[in-house]
């Protein structure tokens, strides 16, 4: 018998509640849900697989933005790119997603070098956002990002 991962009882199916969802210019949202089990767990990195409509059966993968563990919701940006996306637009809050996440592995920093660049672009910007906001909040070392970030 093998010796039990650290990843088991980190994933968790949660039914997540909108809480805010707030549009943008060129059909990008911010969503915040309430899944404490998947905010008590995400790092920068994560992401979650989300039903967007009851009618699609297939889930979309959507990085975390930001999470936090005591309020316990997550932001998740995205853009409105085919159909699933364009159902999640619809949705208000209120509304139930099926959550499953936080899935992937956290980004490591490395302790020789203090001053990690950070690139995104698109779908690459809410990943980078949770780093940087964690690394800026940090007292035990001088993590001090520099961020590169592009978008329409």
């Amino acid at each position: 018998m093998s010796a039990a991962r650290p990843h088991r009882g980190t994933l968790f199916l949660e039914e997540a509640r909108v809480l805010q969802h707030t549009p943008y210019e060129a059909a990008q949202f911010i969503l915040r849900l309430e899944a404490p089990r998947c905010a008590a767990q995400a790092q920068p990195g994560s992401f979650v697989h989300l039903t967007c409509d009851p009618s699609l059966p297939m889930r979309r993968p959507l990085s975390i933005m930001r999470a936090d563990p005591r309020a316990g919701w997550i932001e998740l940006l995205y853009k409105v790119v085919g159909p699933g996306l364009k159902a999640l637009a619809g949705r208000k809050r209120g509304d139930v997603l099926s959550t499953l996440g936080p899935i992937g592995r956290p980004f490591a920093g490395h302790p020789l070098r203090p001053r990690p660049l950070l690139v995104g672009g698109g779908v690459g910007i809410p990943p980078m956002i949770f780093l940087a906001e964690q690394l800026r909040s940090r007292t035990d070392a001088d993590w001090k990002p520099l961020v590169l970030m592009g978008s329409e």
